[in-house]
Parts: C-alpha cells; sequence; structure tokens
C-alpha cells in the first residue's frame, strides 16, 4: 500500500464510523434491539480498523525514515577513502576530513580529528592518537613586486 493512500483510507474509515454511530442514535429508524447490537459491532470493529491503520501507517513512516538513513549511511561510505592512518570523505574535486580510522570502523562514525599543524592528530571521542609520516612542514613565501615593499 502507497503512503499516501493511508491518510484517505483513514477518512473513509472515519465517515463510515460516524455514519454508524449516528444510525445508533436515530431511534425512529433502528427499533429493534438486535438491529443495535449489530450497529454497535459494526461500530467495533471499525475503531478497530482504524488504529490498526494508524499502527501501518506510523510503521510505513518509520520505514521510511530508517530506509532514508540507511541511503545516506550508504552514499558516506561510497564517499570514504582509507589513507593511512585514517579516513578522508572525498566527493567531487573536494577531500573532507581526515576522521578517525577507531571510529568510523566501530560504530560507523565519522568523526572530525583535531590536528596540532605539525602532523600530530587527536581523536576527542575514542581519544586515540595519529601521526601521519607524509606531514612535511612547508612555509610559503610570498614575492611582492610593488616597490613600497622592501624587505620589511
Amino acid at each position: 500500500m502507497d503512503l499516501t493512500q493511508v491518510p484517505a483510507l483513514l477518512g473513509s474509515i472515519k465517515t463510515a464510523f460516524e455514519i454508524t454511530k449516528m444510525l445508533r442514535e436515530t431511534d425512529a429508524s433502528l427499533e429493534k434491539a438486535e438491529s443495535k447490537m449489530r450497529l454497535a459491532e459494526l461500530i467495533s470493529t471499525l475503531a478497530d480498523a482504524k488504529i490498526e491503520v494508524t499502527e501501518i501507517q506510523q510503521v510505513l513512516l518509520n520505514k521510511d525514515a530508517e530506509i532514508r538513513e540507511l541511503q545516506e549511511k550508504l552514499k558516506i561510505k561510497a564517499q570514504l577513502q582509507w589513507e593511512r592512518p585514517y579516513y578522508w570523505r572525498v566527493g567531487g574535486n573536494e577531500k573532507d576530513g581526515p576522521y578517525c580510522q577507531h571510529c568510523y570502523d566501530k560504530n560507523q562514525e565519522l568523526i572530525r580529528l583535531q590536528g596540532n599543524g605539525e602532523g600530530y592528530w587527536h581523536c576527542t571521542a575514542c581519544k586515540n592518537e595519529y601521526k601521519t609520516s607524509s606531514y612535511s612542514a612547508t612555509i610559503t613565501t610570498v614575492a611582492f613586486s610593488d616597490d613600497r615593499y622592501h624587505g620589511y
């Protein structure tokens, strides 16, 4: 059943419930005790059906939320790239991270590592420390061609 059809179904059940209730309260059209008893059973059955449909609707909403969450996890997993000793999230020409290897491997949590600028990284969640062997301190110099700057 399509999730968008559930509210229409609930509306139909509610309408049937209200009509049945109105007929039950009208003494002129229902004089016999047996008819009133059957009508009461119908109201009870419709109320039960309405409760079940509401529960189904909630289950469907929960499943949709779970599907969206799993799709997002798959998307993130497809973007992750392992470069020892941590993960990077790569998308297009951008590289985001680094992220803690321990936290992701254990709990599938992307915890951004905090760097000190010298190749050492710290995870604030699991307290692991990482050092990259490829880190090299580079100093960028900027040359000015304007005569106003004479090396001062």
